[in-house]
């Protein structure tokens, strides 16, 4: 049916060492909101295979220590539909150093220009941060 959409994704949650900041993907258009970097885990794809493949492709970085933290489910409306989504959240750190330095960056295949990434502060607040229980899952982390 098509009102109704089931999917599964992993994201991997990254902190910046000098300051606790948290790596997220910013929504730019209406309904702004901001998650952590990753996305779709394609049919025969393990999630951890998909946090590498994704962070290759959407900001040209390599990951290390990446560990599983937990796995978030949710029911929500999207455009029009309804969205259940299985969320794999990893914990990783990057390869490169350097990395870390980038204030910020679009991502490489989003040709709409829709989102960006950015550093979110500790303890922001808004714009919401997305999927629910992350930011209880990460504290628990």
């Amino acid at each position: 049916m098509k009102d109704k959409r089931q999917i599964i994704k992993a994201m991997a949650v990254i902190r910046r060492p000098r300051d606790g900041a948290l790596l997220v993907s910013e929504h730019l258009r209406p309904p702004r909101f901001q998650r952590p970097l990753g996305g779709h885990v394609e049919f025969g794809e393990y999630a951890l295979d998909t946090i590498h493949r994704e962070f290759g492709e959407e900001i040209g970085q390599r990951l290390v220590n990446v560990r599983l933290l937990g796995v978030l489910e949710n029911i929500f409306p999207w455009q029009g539909t309804t969205e259940h989504e299985v969320v794999f959240i990893f914990s990783a750190a990057f390869a490169d150093e350097a990395a870390y330095e980038i204030e910020e960056q679009r991502i490489r295949d989003d040709t709409e220009g829709k989102d960006r990434v950015i550093w979110r502060a500790p303890g922001a607040v808004s714009p919401p941060l997305y999927p629910d229980g992350l930011a209880e899952l990460i504290a628990g982390g």
